[in-house]
This record gives C-alpha cells, structure tokens and sequence, in this order.
C-alpha cells in the first residue's frame, strides 16, 4: 500500500516534466512495481514506498468493466439532460406562441377557456332508476298506465296483432293489460327525484310491511311534461337518435303526451314512424293576464342510427351523426325566439333535449367501443353547450319470453307473469340461459359507455375518437380547434329497472328484445322527466345552464 513519505522528506518537483511526481518502475512476473521518489532537504532522492499492482487477466477485466459501466451511466445522464432540455425548449416557444396567438383571435375564443363543468348538488340524480323494484297497482294502471289523454301513434293493426296482444280481455283478475300493472319503486326517496316522495306515497299505499321501504316514482302527467318543457328548461327542440329500442321510447313518449299536445297525425295502420312531428305547449306569460296564454310548439325528430350489424356475421355498418340530425341540432332559431320568452330563466337560450343510444345492434366490443367514441366526438362538434343531451343505456332481452308458443296462447287472458325481484336474479338468468344475441355483452358496455361520458364530461383531453383513427361521417373540418365546445352528456340509466321486466315483451315470432306499448318502456320517459324535474331544480338553484352529477366524474 501507499506509504507517506518521512518527515524533512517532500515530494519532488521538477520543472522539466509535466508530472508532479517521478517514477521508476520495476517489472515483475506477477505484476508491476510503482516505486515513488522523493528528495531530502538536501536534494537527494529516496525511494520510500514501492506498490504492487497487479495485471492479472481478472483483475485488468474487472478495471475495464468499471470503465465501461461509468461511461455508460454518463452518456445516459447526457441523453436525459439534454432531451429535457430540448422539451423546456419547447415548451417555451409553445407558450410564445399562444401568447401571440392570443392577441389576433376573436373577443369570443379569447373569452372562452376550458373548465370543468359545475357539479349537480342533487343526490336524487345519482339514484334515479337504480335500485329499487316493481310494485303492481291497478290504479296506476287505470289513471297513467293506458295513455289516458289518447293514444297518438295507434296500435298496429296487422293480423300478428290482431290475433295476439289485441284480443285482450278485462276481467277481475286483470281489468287492464297485465304489463300496465307494475310500478318502479325507487327503495329509498333520494331514488324517486326531487330528493322526497311526499306525493307519490299519499297515493299508494303499501300492502306489507316489507314493501314500506320503497318509494314509487312519481309519474309526470302531460301538462306538466309541457311545462317543464317549454317553461322551466326552455327546450325547443326534441331529437331521438339510436336503435331500435328508441324508436319504442320515441313512440311511448307522443303517446304519454296523447293527442292533446301532439299536433302530428298519423294513419291507422303506420307502416313506420314518421321521423318528424311536434307538440303544442301552452305557457303562461309573466306581464299577461293569468287566463291569457300562449302556445310554443317543439318539433321533434327522430332517426334510427346506422352502426353496428343486425346478425354478428353481417359486415359493419359506419356509424355517423346523420345530415339530418347534424342540421337539426345545429339549427339555431334563438333570434326567433329572443322576443318569446315564457316562464324560462332569461339568460338561458332555447335548448334542443336530444337522447342517444348505440348496442342493440352491436356484437363486436372493438366496434361498440369505436362508435361511443365518434357519437361523443360528433356532439362535441355540435358546438352547442347549453343544450342537454342524454344517453340511454342499453336493454338485454329475457330468452325463452312468454308465451313461447304465441299460436296455442290464451291471448284473451293475457300474459300473467312477474318481474324480477332484484338485479342479482337477473344477472344469475343471464348467465346461466339467457346469453344469445351477445345480450350478456351489454352490462360491460354499458359500463364502457359510462366511464367515457365520465372522461368527456371531465374535457379529459386527449379523448378525441380521431387519437384512434377514427372519424364520423359528414364531419366538418372548421369546427376541429374548438375544444372548449363542451357539452355535457347525461346518463339515463334504464338498465337497472328494465333487466326486471321479463314480462311485457312482444314475444311474436320470439321477439324477447322489444316491448308492447304501453309498458315497460313508458317508464323509461317517466324516468327521464323525472331526471329532467330534478335537473331543472338544481340548474334554478345553483343559478347555472347545465352540471354534471358528480359520481360520473374522476375529477371530482
């Protein structure tokens, strides 16, 4: 080892070679000798240590490898030192940028900036059609149940109908059709909307003990969907858009309006919904004379979607937002308006209420994912934020439906069964039997459908459907930089009360996805109504134009 050296001894210095120290250097054959001189006070050299360093192949190896290893973590911390460099770099000119762009846009796009939207402070919205169970009570069915103010889009006449729901009979057992009978009961009051139940449970009273925690839904009647509509929210225009499913909902809800405010006629026997019509509502004016009132007429749209395949070996059809549809909700008559307010809120411009639906038709989860994304990003492009748009969830059918056999069937009587009691029997049937037609597929997507109308809703950016190479038909190119252009999408959760219903279905020719109306499907629309009441609320109180209920959102 190095040895210091004596005392009155320093090392020496000389000023003809670079080194500060001199060496000699002796060889051996197992290593080489550094020998280090010094000079005494009185110019002498003395040897006075001496090390042995060895140049085994091990030991030059192992000195080699510790080279290496340094040089390696140097030239990584080089790579990381500069690529962070070069990112602060740009960060930088990007804010240059933005800060220069800034003084050449309009007053509008500087005005705007991304936020998220308010949260709804309403538990009610969180719980509507979630939990609860079906209750049946003929009186409901007698006031509510059979479309009371007349039925708008008539029954169909053809012989299939004729000759099965049509020869339904009233008897003491059963004086109304048997799906009209069940009521949706939310299990507590916050599942009933607006936060109580005083009036709906004055009306019905429980017949057990075990049915006294259950709160049924109250049911909204026409004049009041009127006012809600045309009053509280100030909607002008209504669209349904989706699969088949909402075509049923977009007949049961002219028919719960009935022919005192639907203005469209239609024939006796229609061989398809016509896709457009409208409702008159009479709104009171605030300077007139409360007998003086005037009308507001909503147009209402509807069109069934192109995504998805009708047989899982059927090619993809694309999905896309319709000419039609993008010109109808685009359209924007608030000048039309402007001198025509009623008992809305003043700062709120006329809204379009449109609801959505994609799954019936889907059997590829890749393709079902795709397509939620586009029918989000087309909304976006819409560019309308006060307006409120819903999306349904989707409805499996119940296999094996009665009656399996509609020919040898007492039509007469009618269909005598009850629905489930709970979700779990439902899902245990859907696992064990009633998984055809990928139905067994539309929990997961309603889930899928949900977290990304939860990421929407955040503007959780990247989300846009174009990251993954994907475009909706028809779509403008202008439109693409505003991203503050955010509406907020709603859940109307169907799901939950609709698994129950294993009664009620057409069942002609096994049709177990499709329901008869009226049934189980008008309690989609009173539900909806019943979400839209609440909503109206909450908007009214938070002094806002649109919130999102707070479980849908990761940022909250």
């Amino acid at each position: 080892m190095p040895v210091d050296p004596p005392d009155g001894v320093h090392p020496s210095h000389s000023d003809n070679h670079d080194a500060s120290h001199s060496h000699s250097h002796s060889h051996s054959d197992n290593g080489r000798v550094n020998s280090r001189a010094y000079r005494d006070n009185n110019g002498g050299t003395i040897t006075v240590a001496a090390t042995i360093v060895s140049t085994s192949p091990s030991h030059l190896a192992l000195r080699l490898a510790k080279r290496s290893c340094w040089r390696r973590v140097s030239l990584a911390f080089f790579i990381v030192l500069c690529f962070l460099l070069h990112h602060r770099i740009r960060s930088s000119s990007s804010l240059l940028s933005l800060s220069s762009l800034s003084s050449t846009q309009s007053p509008r796009s500087r005005s705007r900036s991304r936020s998220h939207p308010p949260l709804c402070r309403s538990p009610a919205l969180l719980h509507l059609g979630r939990d609860g169970t079906w209750i049946q009570d003929w009186d409901h069915a007698r006031r509510h149940g059979n479309y009371p103010n007349g039925r708008v889009v008539p029954a169909k006449k053809g012989r299939a109908e004729r000759l099965t729901h049509g020869r339904f009979r009233p008897s003491e057992e059963a004086p109304f059709p048997w799906p009209t009978s069940w009521r949706w009961a939310a299990r507590t009051d916050r599942g009933n909307g607006n936060g109580n139940a005083t009036d709906a449970t004055a009306e019905w009273e429980s017949e057990s003990e075990s049915e006294s925690e259950f709160y049924p839904l109250r049911v909204t009647t026409a004049e009041e969907m009127c006012h809600l509509l045309a009053s509280k929210l100030n909607v002008r225009k209504i669209a349904f858009y989706g699969d088949s499913l909402t075509m049923s909902q977009y007949e049961s809800f002219l028919n719960l309006m009935g022919t005192s405010f639907v203005t469209s006629s239609f024939s006796e026997n229609p061989s398809s919904l016509p896709s457009r019509s409208s409702i008159a509502c009479p709104t009171m004016d605030d300077d007139e004379d409360e007998n003086a009132s005037s009308s507001i007429t909503i147009p209402i749209f509807m069109q069934k979607d192109t995504g998805g395949s009708y047989r899982p070996q059927d090619p993809r059809t694309e999905y896309y937002f319709s000419e039609e549809l993008r010109s109808f909700l685009r359209d924007d008559d608030r000048d039309n308006h402007r001198h025509n307010t009623n008992n809305h809120r003043n700062d709120t411009p006329p809204r379009t209420l449109a609801i959505f639906n994609i799954g019936a038709h889907y059997h590829n989860t890749t393709w079902y994912h795709q397509d939620m994304r586009i029918l989000l990003h087309s909304l976006q492009r819409i560019g309308r934020t006060d307006d409120l748009y819903f999306f349904r969830t989707n409805v499996p059918g119940h296999r094996h439906c009665h009656p399996l056999d509609d020919k040898f069937f007492d039509w007469d009587r009618g269909t005598r069964d009850r629905p489930y009691d709970d979700i779990e029997e439902f899902m245990a049937f859907l696992s064990s039997e009633g998984a055809i037609f990928d139905w067994e597929k539309f929990p997961m997507w309603n889930e899928y459908s949900a977290e990304w109308i939860e990421r929407f809703n955040a503007r959780d950016s990247p989300w846009s459907p174009w990251k993954y190479g994907e475009r909706g038909h028809g779509d403008d190119n202008d439109n693409d930089d505003d991203d503050d252009d955010y509406p907020v999408v709603h859940l109307l959760d169907v799901f939950p009360m609709t698994a129950l219903r294993r009664d009620g279905h057409r069942a002609i020719d096994g049709d177990c996805l499709h329901y008869v109306n009226p049934g189980p499907v008008d309690w989609w629309n009173r539900l909806w109504m019943a979400y839209l009441e609440e909503l109206s609320d909450v908007l009214e109180a938070q002094k806002v134009k649109n919130c999102v209920p707070k479980e849908y959102l990761h940022w909250k």
